[in-house]
């Protein structure tokens, strides 16, 4: 049996550790190295790279990414599994006892593990079900519920521990006890729901097959949760756009790891000096003759340069490669990409801004706003990571998901995605995007809280909720301000256009330069595939002073009113007035998980 899946959710929604509801039942998706590159598959991660230095070597420390193959590309049929998973968790419910007599039970499911059910001997599937509940720790760990411990507890001696009895039903958990048909000792599982338990030290995305759980310990405690709560694994991603100098096909073909390692160690000083060292490589089967020849077919002058541009050193701050990409977006609304004025580059290039497509948008308060289409544009997403959020007391550990090169262990791999689209960059136009003074009450309480966040010894928010925790932009009024923009933008356009907001994702940029802040936004839209979204988001850019007007008149009226209004932003929080009505997108939209929102500030301080 098989279950299909985008390649781009294996990144964005899923990944090692989540939970996938397969046909015949729930199945744990375990790390690459176990379900995807395997011995005998003759799959390698190289043969699927992404290439993208600022990602690698900016945020990655040195780590390669990979994609998934599709069933397509390695010409395999569709039902043919590429990706193998296991079953998880293994305790089963036996309905087939409630209403029928089976040697003597009756009005009660079985909860047990195996093929199975060991008191009415029936393997049909239609008589059972997966349980739903599993236990998950802060460090990551999973396992199956430990249903003898919590019947029993530490000085049980009972020895019955293959089923158990499954009593009751309705909407409550507190209705439903798990008893021992042996000791008759029982547990309410509504109890057990709030209480913390021992933590086996169990991570199941890294066992093979074959391989007995390995349950390692663990100081942490573990909580019962329904697998399919969206808690159980939040990913950790991480996105960046191809902006210049790299950002060309020839400098996407030179960043590949062959031939970057091949100029890197003996820079080339001329054409032929070039060639014989691509040769060598197609000669060891490590690039394609196709390489090689898109390659050479540029004029040396532009080779030359696109190898100093992938030579040249790379940020290893995110905040800093954040400010590359706004401040490559503020110069190409004037300049453009390619530039206006002098010679453009031979290669396609992998994002595009046409400076005489820019046009300026008044807000209410009559300030302009400089909207900017960006008609191409490349970004990779990398998963690094994944957190359960399990316990509100003890913030939640990010659990690595990277793998090891099969031939170089201290080379390390993470599943990534490519992306190609279009976008919005959107920013104040007067004093070149410098905010203005922003004031209010709301303004100083953010403003109190950042300033406390840089400044005090203990933090108030665990460091997983900001992109970069040394500097908690986030918390800044001005990246509220704009975040709140964007949401409204979203939606804005979901009215108007028709264009749907699950689709629409956004990138909010921050700038502090001495007693000076200023921000902005890119709204954009990726598909996997050279081709991108066909315009569709950018030729909404001459409607752009309607959607503001939508945008708003979304703002002045929630349905939560006066209730949403007046719930104030207070240190410790992740918003002000904000909810589901007026601001919240998809969690496919907003980068920061519909945290750092508030209407008032906006409506308070309007552009």
């Amino acid at each position: 049996m098989t279950q299909h899946m985008r390649i781009s959710q294996f990144v964005i929604t899923y990944g090692p550790g989540s939970i996938l509801e397969g046909p015949r039942g729930p199945r744990i998706i375990p790390l690459p190295d176990i379900g995807l590159f395997l011995p005998n598959s003759r799959l390698n991660p190289e043969d699927f790279e992404i290439s993208d230095r600022r990602m690698s070597y900016g945020l990655l420390g040195g780590s390669r990414i990979f994609r998934l193959p599709s069933n397509a590309e390695l010409n395999v049929p569709q039902t043919q599994p590429l990706y193998r998973t296991s079953p998880f968790p293994e305790w089963k419910l036996c309905h087939n006892t409630q209403n029928h007599h089976h040697r003597g039970h009756r009005g009660f499911s079985v909860l047990f593990r195996g093929r199975k059910c060991p008191v009415c001997r029936s393997d049909r599937m239609e008589h059972m079900e997966p349980v739903r509940f599993i236990m998950a720790c802060p460090d990551g760990h999973l396992d199956d519920a430990d249903w003898w411990y919590m019947i029993h507890g530490s000085g049980g001696r009972c020895p019955h521990s293959s089923w158990f009895r499954w009593k009751g039903s309705g909407g409550r958990l507190a209705d439903i006890n798990v008893e021992c048909p042996r000791c008759r000792k029982s547990v309410n599982l509504g109890r057990a729901y709030q209480q913390s338990w021992p933590c086996n030290g169990r991570f199941p995305e890294k066992e093979g097959p074959g391989i007995s759980p390995q349950r390692l310990g663990c100081s942490k405690n573990a909580r019962i949760i329904q697998r399919q709560a969206s808690n159980l694994r939040i990913p950790e991603l991480r996105t960046l756009f191809t902006i210049p100098p790299c950002h060309t096909r020839l400098h996407d073909l030179l960043q590949r790891k062959p031939i970057y390692f091949a100029i890197a160690g003996n820079e080339p000083v001329s054409l032929q000096h070039l060639k014989n060292m691509l040769n060598n490589l197609q000669q060891r089967k490590l690039i394609t003759s196709e390489s090689v020849q898109e390659i050479l077919n540029h004029p040396w002058d532009e080779i030359r340069r696109a190898i100093q541009d992938v030579l040249s050193p790379v940020s290893a701050n995110y905040s800093d490669l954040l400010l590359e990409e706004m401040h490559t977006f503020i110069n190409a609304s004037l300049k453009g990409i390619p530039p206006i004025r002098g010679s453009a580059p031979s290669s396609p290039v992998l994002i595009e801004v046409d400076p005489n497509r820019v046009i300026l948008a008044k807000g209410p308060s009559g300030r302009k706003l400089r909207i900017v289409p960006v008609s191409r544009l490349r970004t990779v997403i990398v998963q690094t990571g994944y957190r359960r959020e399990v316990d509100t007391r003890n913030p939640a550990q990010v659990v690595d998901v990277s793998i090891p090169d099969p031939k170089n262990p201290a080379q390390r791999w993470y599943p990534g995605v490519e992306f190609f689209g279009e976008g919005i960059f959107i920013m104040l136009d007067d004093n070149n995007g410098w905010q203005f003074q922003l004031e209010g009450d709301d303004i100083r309480r953010w403003l109190s809280a950042w300033k406390n966040e840089m400044g005090g010894s203990t933090s108030q928010y665990p460091s997983s909720v900001f992109r970069d925790v040394s500097s908690r932009h986030e918390l800044h009024p001005v990246f509220v301000w704009w975040h709140t923009l964007s949401h409204l933008l979203i939606r804005a356009i979901s009215v108007v256009a028709g264009y749907p907001s699950a689709s629409i994702r956004e990138r909010v940029y921050f700038e502090i330069d001495q007693d000076r802040v200023r921000g902005g936004i890119l709204l954009y839209a990726v598909q996997p595939g050279g081709e991108g979204t066909l315009g569709g988001l950018t030729g909404l850019v001459p409607h752009f002073r309607s959607i503001f007007d939508r945008a708003f008149n979304l703002l002045e009226n929630c349905p939560g009113d006066p209730v949403c209004y007046e719930d104030t932003f207070q240190p410790g929080r992740y918003c002000g007035a904000s909810c589901y009505g007026c601001l919240f997108l998809p969690e496919t939209s907003c980068e920061h998980r519909n945290m750092w929102l508030d209407r008032r500030i906006l409506r308070e301080n309007l552009p």
